[in-house]
Order: C-alpha cells, then structure tokens, then sequence
C-alpha cells in the first residue's frame, strides 16, 4: 500500500468516526490527568514541607561554647556542600532605644555571614534589626543609646518555637577575626548528617581563661521534628509508581482501542493487507488520540508545578513530560499488541461475538 493510500484511510477512520478519537481521547486525558496529579500533588506537598521547614529555622543548627568559637573556621563551613550560611556570633550588653527606653535591646556581635543564616535582607551599611524593632521605630537610621545607627537589613524571628533572644535584637557586624565567639550557627539544606562534626572544628583551644564548659549543639527550631522527614516521605510515596500506572493505562487503552475493531482488521488481513501496513495504520491511529492526551496532561502537569512548588517547577515539569512520554509509549505500544493479537481465521467467530 502506498503512504498516500495509507494516509488516506486513515484520515477516512478518523473523520469518519470509526477510530473512536473522541472517546479515548477523552478517556486518556482523564485517566493521565489522575495519575499526573497523584503524583505531582504529593511531591508539591513534600516540597511545601521542606520550605516551611527551613523558614521555621529548623534546618539552623547552633554550637554553643562561650569563648571557644573560631570565627573564621565558623564561617569557612558556608563552603560545605549543603550549607547554605554560616556564622559566629557573641552576645553583648544590651541598650536602649532612644524612642523606646523601658524595652532593652538585646545586641549580639557576628561575623559578616551570621545574618545570612537567618535569611536577613541586606541593604548598604550598619546594623540589621529583627522586624518587630524595625516595625517598632521605623526603617532607616535608628536611635540606639544615644547614637544614630543606619538600618543595613531586616530578620524575621517569629515566636514560632525557634529559640527565644533574637525577636527583639540588634546583630552588630564585626570581621570573622575580631577575637573569639560565643555560637556558631549554620542553615544546612538539604540536611548533613555530619553537621555535628563539622561544628566541632569551629571550637578553638582551651586557654586558662576560657570557658570549660561542655560544647552544646541544638537544633534553632524543634517543633517540626528534629529531622526533616520529606525526603523520606518522597522514597516511600506511593505516587513514585506513576510512570510504571501511566505505562500499563497507556497499554490498556491502545489495546482496546485496536481490540474493538478485531473484525475490520482482520477483514483487511483477508482481503491481503500486510501485516507491517496493518500495524503502521492503527498505530498512527493510536497516536491521534493518545499525543493530545499526552499534551493535555503534560500541560496540567506544569501548572500544577507552576502554582504549587514554582521553586522545583523545572524538575516537576520534567517529571510531567517523563510520565506524559511513557503513556504515549504504552498506547503506541498497546496498539501493537493489540493488531497482533487478531487472526484472520477467528474472523467468523469475531463475528459471531459481536
């Protein structure tokens, strides 16, 4: 048969109506659409988690050791893989606000790095405020103890469950080499089990005045857990089977899409159609149905990832054209098997089980 006889007959089944487009088209957006979103929802959902989780500043581990703290090796740790921030901080006297002298501020001196650890905006010179002092007085140049200090940048430090002394502090930069260090604080995403090790190597050696004390790690926040349990809630979740369900959907409706016709496949066979010409045509037949519903859950696929987890929308999208392709794949692949499947000599009984 030539391309264009080929072509044309099926361009005849598709207007005609005989290739059910519209019903498995149908069929296979919905059922694509399902598994799409299983999927998608679920790892968007995990995704939400693990961003609540760091902005409640559970993923800031602290090593406490007064007096003990290298400011440079601190800070170094921000070249660790995983860690996001690094920095040493010690706490100094508090002061007053000259607009709000019965409430003391507490005042904390850090390395250049330590705001990044608490996701502080940066902003030119100065000092950074936590959002309730800059709501409190205002932005810009702030009255403290009878001096003019300009606003550098701005934290966030809810009463969340996070530890207590910074919602209404002053970080005051100094070089990472400006003496010793009380704290070494780190944001760690996605999570090190090592995290602990590397904070040891922060602690310098013990001189006669420093402190003896035990170093003391604790986790910023720990009412979300002590450990991130997203990830493996993403190893375990049952959704991670949906190209594997898009495979054996795509395959199921291409075989009962070819297995519907058995009489006039076979018919063709009788009337000396080859066999490679019969596989060819029902599998372009296939493809008219199954490419658009493919398109159509690709395409839901991205905006689901646009609008639920648009940080992580270009793994997303891409796993979305993973399962999309695997279903087109399985229909093309069920067509096959379904042509395959007919013989000529059970034509009359094809018949019969009309």
């Amino acid at each position: 048969m030539r391309t264009t006889t080929l072509l044309r007959e099926v361009s005849r089944n598709l207007t005609s109506g005989t290739g059910r487009v519209g019903l498995f088209a149908s069929v296979a957006i919905a059922v694509l659409s399902l598994i799409m979103l299983s999927e998608l929802l679920t790892v968007a959902g995990l995704v939400r988690q693990g961003v609540e989780y760091r902005a409640a500043g559970s993923a800031i581990t602290t090593l406490a050791l007064p007096g003990r703290i290298n400011g440079e090796a601190c800070e170094a740790l921000a070249q660790t893989p995983e860690v996001i921030a690094a920095g040493a901080m010690r706490e100094a006297p508090p002061i007053s606000l000259s607009a709000l002298p019965s409430s003391p501020l507490k005042q904390y001196v850090v390395t250049p790095s330590f705001p990044g650890v608490l996701d502080a905006s940066e902003n030119g010179r100065g000092a950074y405020f936590s959002d309730e002092v800059s709501q409190a007085v205002g932005w810009g140049d702030v009255s403290v103890a009878g001096r003019l200090v300009p606003t550098r940048g701005t934290y966030r430090y809810p009463s969340d469950g996070r530890r207590a002394g910074f919602g209404w502090a002053m970080l005051l930069p100094t070089h990472a080499t400006d003496r010793v260090f009380d704290e070494c604080w780190v944001q760690v995403w996605p999570e090190r089990s090592d995290i602990r090790r590397l904070l040891m190597t922060t602690i310098t050696s013990a001189s006669e005045t420093a402190s003896r004390e035990q170093p003391q790690i604790a986790q910023l926040n720990t009412s979300l857990g002590v450990e991130f349990s997203g990830v493996q809630n993403y190893v375990d979740r049952p959704s991670r089977f949906a190209s594997f369900i898009a495979l054996v959907a795509g395959v199921f409706l291409g075989l009962v899409a070819v297995w519907v016709r058995r009489i006039e496949i076979a018919a063709n066979i009788h009337a000396g159609s080859a066999r490679v010409v019969i596989n060819l045509q029902y599998a372009i037949e296939v493809v008219a149905w199954s490419l658009p519903a493919a398109l159509c859950g690709w395409s839901i696929g991205c905006v689901v990832a646009a609008l639920g987890a648009p940080m992580e929308l270009a793994p997303l999208t891409t796993r979305s054209a993973q399962i999309a392709l695997v279903f087109l794949a399985g229909s093309v692949l069920g067509g096959l098997i379904g042509t395959s499947l007919v013989r000529e000599p059970k034509l009359w009984s094809y018949v019969k089980g009309r």
